[in-house]
């Protein structure tokens, strides 16, 4: 569902008075308690951001999108042995507005829990700058995602006890940006419908693993709350707000935060859960894709070197806490389920989709061996 909120227009009276600011920059109720971010200025940011260099101009020939999906899910179930029962699977082609209204509740799923932990007992004058600032940074991050998205696998929000609208197993929803997937062919230099393949076979790869196995949706929820959820209480309002704009600036680093304990725990298993995602999906579609996709190891390789394609909602968590996922990770990910695969088989590498107990450590990533020798004994 796309979320789209209105606002009023400001006047003298309300700018003199710090007990309206709130009311000021729209911050109703929404997400469960009062908003610190002016959603709806966000988006306008983001949308005016997107707009400056989106391509008004269509592709001369149209690409079937929905029959891709439909096609890629034969060869998918055939190489990985996961099958998905038959179903009408929702497919949109996009414009970069209309991902940013797609996500812009995700990111306030996200945000808003930590920043009213921040916000509480903070003065007008603290909350109302920092809420400010928060806002436009939200806004551009938004933009600045829209134009480099060029597809997405919608599993719902990832937030701690917020379910998702759909029933488990029950299809998600796939987006293509295809302005912005015509946009990367050019700049990289490969067959525009090729790379059309290799972004369906990318994010039916994750309908895979999503709607086989829903505990995964609830197990990221829950380590995405482990991460963010004990940043307000320790840093305080002022600290909260002043690290989290200068993140989603920057893209901030893991110096960044001292993290606790338990926060580094959590980063270290969400880093893990987020190689084999994707170092799985690259896997299999890496498999599968030499055989349907025209010039698929060049386009692989020009992939590699720019690696577009990293999940928002991954970019967004990373960005707010100022921690940082290496590029390595993903490799080392794709090399685990390589190795995992030559030694045990796909069936063998499949047991990580089992249940949170049999996804892998850092380490056991670093060294699949340990990972096998764990899970044989269970």
């Amino acid at each position: 569902m796309a979320f789209r909120r209105f606002y009023r227009t400001p006047n003298v009276y309300t700018l003199s008075c710090a007990s309206t600011w709130r009311e000021l920059l729209g911050f109703e109720e929404v997400f469960g308690g009062l908003g610190v971010i002016s959603w709806g200025v966000a988006r306008t940011i983001a949308v005016a951001l997107a707009a400056r260099t989106e391509s008004a101009t269509k592709p001369a020939k149209p690409f079937d999108y929905p029959s891709a999906v439909g096609e890629a899910f034969g060869p998918l179930a055939e190489f990985t042995s996961i099958s998905l029962p038959s179903a009408e699977r929702p497919v949109r082609v996009a414009s970069r507005a209309e991902w940013i209204d797609f996500n812009i509740e995700a990111f306030g799923a996200l945000l808003e829990p930590l920043l009213r932990r921040a916000s509480a007992g903070a003065n007008d004058m603290t909350w109302f700058f920092g809420a400010a600032t928060l806002t436009a940074q939200v806004g551009l991050l938004l933009g600045f995602l829209s134009a480099r998205v060029l597809g997405q696998y919608d599993t719902g929000p990832l937030v701690a006890g917020k379910p998702t609208s759909r029933e488990p197993g029950e299809p998600g929803e796939i987006f293509f940006l295809d302005g912005n997937i015509a946009s990367a062919a050019g700049r990289l230099g490969v067959p525009l419908n090729g790379l059309r393949l290799w972004i369906v076979l990318h994010e039916t790869t994750h309908a895979l693993q999503f709607e086989a196995h829903p505990w995964l949706r609830d197990h990221l929820s829950g380590l995405v709350e482990n991460l963010t959820g004990p940043l307000a209480e320790r840093l305080g309002a002022r600290e909260t707000v002043r690290r989290i704009a200068e993140n989603l600036r920057t893209g901030g680093r893991s110096v960044e935060l001292v993290m606790t304990k338990d926060q580094r725990a959590a980063f270290d298993e969400m880093q893990a859960t987020m190689s084999v995602i994707e170092g799985y999906s690259d896997y299999v579609m890496h498999h599968v894709g030499r055989r349907i996709v025209p010039g698929y190891e060049h386009i692989k390789e020009r992939m590699a070197r720019s690696r577009l394609h990293r999940p928002p909602l991954e970019t967004a968590v990373f960005r707010v806490t100022g921690l940082d996922m290496k590029l390595e990770q993903y490799r080392q990910g794709e090399r685990f389920a390589d190795a995992v695969a030559s030694r045990i088989g796909m069936n063998g590498l499949n047991r990580v989709w089992e249940g949170p107990e049999y996804m892998p450590t850092l380490g056991e990533i670093r060294d699949p061996g340990l990972w096998i020798d764990r899970v044989e004994a269970a």
